[in-house]
């Protein structure tokens, strides 16, 4: 995680600028430098989920001849892998707890953790803010079928980022045999998340920053931070499950309803009151009940 702690760092020192237009270019440019940017690779470090799942290093190179990492976990005779996708500046093996949840209830199936380019054990050193990282999510869905046939099902999970990430693929119909989505905590933009960041954690106006933060990412990597997630889901037709903390300490909920309102196809959304994670919800609950309806109607059938 001390990649995201150093992302907030950057946050941090942005609000101690003055409002002078030359200091906010500047503060905009160690921002964008700071959310785009990863400048070294940390070491491979052992995890409790490699240990007690065997987990199976896997390697592919995305369309631009970048190295991909995942951690592959088996599961005898399954023909559905379960993908799940890490937030921003996270990596795999933080999603170590979401295994053993997710496991209990989508049954007979591999499980498949991604680290997203220029994370974790992936290479490259652009970030791709869920909107390039699509192009790699392509990439896994191919690998997929290649190994394991072309009726070979997929179910995908992401949180935040890797949420987006599986909402503006879906959206824009480049996958194959996705059964289902689940999308945990995602927002509407990548521009809305940090205007949001830097009034709520740093009292910083949205203007100019965000529309210098905008200028400078597209011109340095073309990604447009104003690509809406809520755009694409208009034409999702892949049933999905939304997700989103009442009390979301990063992403706020009022971010979850556009997603869910502008979702085409079937959709149900599921408000967490009182747990901070979703594998933190209580078996008995009536909500577990009515995820696990979600999963046995459109993954476990």
């Amino acid at each position: 995680m001390n990649n995201r702690k150093k992302t907030y760092q950057t946050l941090a020192s942005v609000a101690a600028v003055g409002g002078s237009l030359y200091a906010m270019n500047a503060a905009a440019t160690k921002l964008t430098k700071s959310l785009l940017y990863r400048h070294h690779k940390e070491d491979d470090r052992p995890s409790l989920l490699e240990s007690r799942y065997q987990c199976e290093n896997i390697l592919i190179n995305n369309n631009e001849g970048v190295k991909l990492r995942g951690l592959f976990i088996n599961q005898d005779n399954a023909q559905q892998t379960l993908v799940i996708l890490h937030p921003y500046a996270l990596e795999a093996k933080d999603m170590s707890l979401y295994v053993p949840f997710l496991k209990e209830y989508i049954k007979d199936s591999h499980i498949l953790l991604v680290d997203a380019c220029a994370h974790g054990q992936s290479d490259g050193y652009i970030r791709g803010l869920g909107i390039k990282d699509v192009n790699d999510l392509v990439c896994w869905n191919q690998y997929l079928l290649g190994r394991f046939g072309k009726e070979h099902q997929l179910v995908l999970f992401g949180k935040e980022c890797g949420a987006n990430t599986i909402l503006n693929a879906a959206g824009k119909h480049v996958l194959k045999n996705v059964k289902a989505i689940i999308s945990d905590g995602a927002y509407t933009s990548p521009q809305q998340i940090l205007g949001y960041r830097l009034v709520q954690d740093y009292k910083i106006p949205k203007m100019p920053m965000l529309l210098l933060l905008q200028r400078k990412i597209k011109r340095a990597v073309h990604i447009n931070i104003k690509e809406d997630t809520t755009n694409y889901v208009k034409h999702n037709d892949i049933p999905t499950l939304y997700i989103h903390l009442k009390n979301d300490d990063f992403v706020p909920l009022k971010m979850g309803y556009p997603l869910y309102n502008a979702n085409r196809g079937k959709k149900e959304l599921f408000v967490l009151k009182d747990e901070k994670y979703l594998y933190e919800l209580d078996s008995k609950s009536e909500m577990i009940k009515d995820f696990k309806q979600f999963i046995d109607q459109y993954v476990n059938c």
